[in-house]
């Protein structure tokens, strides 16, 4: 009996030391406001701003953003953002999904994002009904 506890114990023990502290859970992406930064395919900033995801239920998002810097505004998709949003978000392949101008189904920002366990990161691409035209990649933090 006394081999049994010590066993159990002492796996508990090293399942916490080797955890960390870190939670597994990642990001915690909710209502509430949000940094990004958009930066083009070879990786050079070309907007940044605030998200503010005002309505998130049944893995639904929508909400609003807004430009505070833009170092390129001729950036292709750039006149299609309206500075409303809608999305949602898949909890068991930690991701995410933002179209950036949901009132229209042509000439669309979309943006493909992983939950990772400091911000959401990933890719967007200005698409219309022909494809894909450009993209690069943006990322999501925390406003402090």
């Amino acid at each position: 009996m006394k081999k049994i506890f010590f066993f159990i114990t002492l796996v508990l023990i090293t399942t916490y030391g080797c955890s960390s502290g870190i939670s597994d859970t990642g990001f915690t992406f909710g209502k509430g406001k949000y940094k990004f930064v958009m930066k083009d395919s070879s990786g050079v900033k070309i907007a940044s701003g605030i998200l503010n995801v005002t309505n998130y239920e049944n893995d639904k998002i929508s909400g609003t953003y807004e430009f505070t810097d833009v170092a390129r505004k001729d950036f292709e998709g750039y006149s299609s953002m309206n500075g409303e949003f809608s999305g949602d978000v898949n909890k068991s392949e930690k991701t995410v999904f933002i179209n950036t101008n949901p009132r229209i189904a042509d000439s669309n920002v979309f943006w493909r994002l992983k939950i990772n366990r400091s911000s959401l990161s990933g890719d967007w691409t200005f698409s219309i009904f022909r494809g894909k035209l450009t993209g690069g990649f943006i990322k999501i933090t925390k406003k402090n």
